[in-house]
């Protein structure tokens, strides 16, 4: 999130504060419109601490699904959601070049 905000200084020449306020604008913004993105919108300005920590809790997390349901359907259900946790990944990648190009990013 701070790549961001020293990206919006440099492009507008406001304070730090300022540009940490119109980013959080922004992030209120796009969650009130499209609360079905909110968490996302959420993990997305979380920070690089829980970008390294989010594979290897997804992982373990995922592996106890079989355990909450057993037999054959929980085996099912855990491995649909690893098969489609990639999915999420890529979902969330778009959602940050779609919000950098917003921004002003890329042009």
């Amino acid at each position: 999130m701070q790549e961001l905000i020293n990206k919006i200084i440099s492009k507008t020449g406001i304070s730090a504060e300022q540009a940490g306020q119109a980013l959080d604008t922004v992030k209120d913004y796009i969650k009130e419109k499209f609360p079905m993105v909110a968490g996302a919108v959420d993990n997305l300005f979380a920070g690089d601490k829980a970008e390294t920590t989010a594979g290897a809790a997804d992982s373990s997390f995922l592996d106890k699904i079989s355990d909450v349901i057993p037999g054959a359907m929980g085996e099912k259900i855990e491995q649909f959601a690893k098969d489609n946790a990639g999915k999420a990944e890529g979902v969330i990648d778009t959602m940050k070049d779609k919000l950098g190009d917003l921004l002003g990013g890329k042009k």
